[in-house]
């Protein structure tokens, strides 16, 4: 009788998850969110410039950052981050520190300010260059300064949000929930209504993206010879 007991709970359980998840496929049939995700990524696609930032604030201890611009047409990546963790008795972290990190990608090739100056540190590699990033930007497989709309769209179960003002462009939230070999994640994306680009996304752990300037220029803080190379190289 116990036994019976509990398979008569395990099969609600079951039978009450399956319903929650009927409910949400039908809340974002074809129709709704995976076709606005689809949008989003063909969008993604003819992007040329853009702005994004990444707050995380894990603890009250614990700090990042992260700016970066983006300007294809010039095969240019600039990427800032600050890391930062102060004593916190919680957490048993006695040793404060600060890391500060700023990188030009141009072309082929990565330069780190040092000082006030730019510093050639020679070829990027094959990967995380600049040229890497515009390429995948192009295809449709940008992954890390845009969220990866390729991925949601293959494995993520998605729900319609409120509309709501994001870097003064009014852009509606989807929430997904991503389950797959390789990710395991929540969190929600504001699609511009207009033009179907990502301003804002958050995830489970207080993780904040933000993205703007799409296809505007973008000036960088950086001597005219230095930002030149990605002309050359391209062209090479």
């Amino acid at each position: 009788m116990e036994n019976r007991r509990w398979l008569w709970i395990g099969a609600c359980l079951l039978l009450a998850g399956a319903a929650v998840f009927w409910g949400v496929g039908q809340s974002v049939g074809p129709s709704n969110g995976d076709t606005e995700f689809q949008k989003s990524l063909e969008a993604m696609k003819q992007v040329k410039s853009f702005r994004g930032t990444y707050i995380e604030a894990a603890s009250s201890a614990r700090h990042s950052q992260r700016l970066w611009e983006v300007d294809c047409s010039r095969v240019i990546v600039h990427q800032k981050s600050q890391d930062a963790q102060a004593s916190d008795a919680q957490t048993n972290a006695d040793s404060p520190f600060e890391m500060r990190q700023d990188e030009l990608l141009v072309g082929d090739h990565i330069y780190t300010r040092r000082d006030g100056s730019w510093e050639n540190e020679g070829d990027a590699g094959p990967t995380y260059s600049a040229k890497w990033y515009c390429d995948n930007l192009a295809q449709g497989t940008m992954r890390d300064l845009l969220p990866d709309m390729l991925t949601m769209t293959r494995h993520a179960v998605i729900g319609k949000g409120d509309k709501k003002t994001v870097n003064g462009v009014r852009c509606r939230e989807w929430n997904f929930v991503m389950r797959s070999a390789v990710n395991n994640e929540q969190g929600s994306v504001c699609i511009g209504v207009d033009d179907h680009l990502p301003y804002e996304m958050t995830t489970e752990n207080g993780s904040r993206f933000s993205y703007s300037d799409y296809n505007r220029p973008i000036q960088f803080e950086a001597p005219e010879s230095v930002l030149q190379t990605a002309t050359v190289t391209s062209t090479n």
